[in-house]
């Protein structure tokens, strides 16, 4: 069973940032709701805890104490900024970092990421801090920063609940990948929006595509509104999919039958015995034995050569499993 631990900001007395007529004490309590909802509906094989579900203060030891004590997997921690400035960032600690926190954050913002090209929301980046929660924390933990409430724009998204259900979402999706949390039979990924096209689904990664054609861009996944053109050979990394298309940086869309999967050469090393064996049990079951090439001598290291989605699986054992490696494009 994982544990996750949500830690929504301020709360009683310490209102947070103030602006707008909003709070941030509020603001993280409801996106925090919405990790929650998604969660619960989406996935099994998980306990939650909060520092707070009411309008009440703990302080900063107090939140990271519970989440030790509780033996929390991953700690998220939620806030809005302010300062007049604009955009989305995230924080992991800046001193001794774990190659599971980078992974974490990685997951939380890959997802993040889709939800700030539908807002167009500006992406500040993923950076490092010495906060509190951050330094005294015992497991994978990222603090993020919603957008800033005294920005006319990101004001407006942060009074919009649709966005932050969608960042809430997006949050939950992270963490769930993250955990490799096991998903209900009930609420399949991919289901039909109300006009009865197929609403995409976030991919465990970007894919590399490249155009094998002069094709044109659409702003809907029925392709019936054009938002742009690309030329024959054109290289660019997706976010999602359809059955027929291709989720774009931005949320433009592109048909799937004008595209080839760009291959990657996935490294891994230094492995054990044992990690040897789960690695050709792996390939064994995903079929994999003509992509993959061990290391004879030396060092122990497999180098797995794909060309399809198949990347992504590999990508998510090897995260799985909490292994190193590296992928790269394969350039011709």
């Amino acid at each position: 069973m994982k544990k996750i631990y949500l830690d929504a900001g301020h709360g009683g007395a310490d209102l947070g940032a103030v602006a707008s007529g909003l709070y941030e004490k509020n603001l993280v309590l409801a996106v925090q709701q919405y990790i929650i909802s998604f969660l619960s509906t989406h996935y099994e094989g998980f306990s939650l805890c909060t520092t707070r579900t009411a309008d009440v203060f703990l302080s900063l030891n107090e939140r990271v104490n519970k989440a030790n004590a509780w033996g929390a997997d991953v700690y998220l921690s939620i806030h809005i900024n302010s300062g007049g400035e604009t955009g989305y960032e995230d924080f992991i600690y800046s001193k001794n970092i774990n190659n599971q926190t980078i992974v974490l954050r990685n997951d939380i913002h890959d997802h993040v990421k889709f939800v700030l090209t539908k807002y167009n929301h500006f992406n500040r980046g993923r950076k490092l801090a010495n906060h509190s929660v951050l330094r005294r924390s015992y497991m994978p933990s990222v603090l993020t920063e919603i957008g800033f409430i005294d920005t006319e724009h990101d004001a407006k998204l942060l009074k919009n609940p649709q966005f932050l259900k969608d960042m809430g979402v997006a949050y939950a999706k992270g963490i769930a990948q993250f955990l490799n949390l096991e998903s209900k039979s009930t609420n399949p990924v991919g289901d039909s929006d109300e006009e009865g096209f197929q609403k995409p689904t976030f991919l465990y990664k970007p894919l590399w595509i490249k155009t094998t054609e002069d094709t044109e861009t659409y702003k809907d996944a029925n392709m019936s509104e054009r938002t742009g053109y690309l030329k024959k050979n054109t290289l660019f990394q997706v976010y999602g999919e359809t059955r027929a298309a291709w989720v774009m940086d931005g949320q433009h869309f592109i048909e799937k039958k004008d595209t080839i999967i760009e291959g990657e050469t996935i490294t891994t090393a230094e492995l054990t015995k044992e990690n040897m064996e789960t690695l050709k049990g792996f390939v064994t079951k995903e079929k994999l034995e003509t992509a993959v090439t061990f290391s004879k001598e030396g060092v122990a290291a497999a180098i797995i050569t794909l060309r399809d989605k198949k990347i992504l699986n590999v990508k998510a054992f090897l995260d799985r499993e909490k292994w190193w490696y590296k992928a790269e494009r394969i350039k011709k």
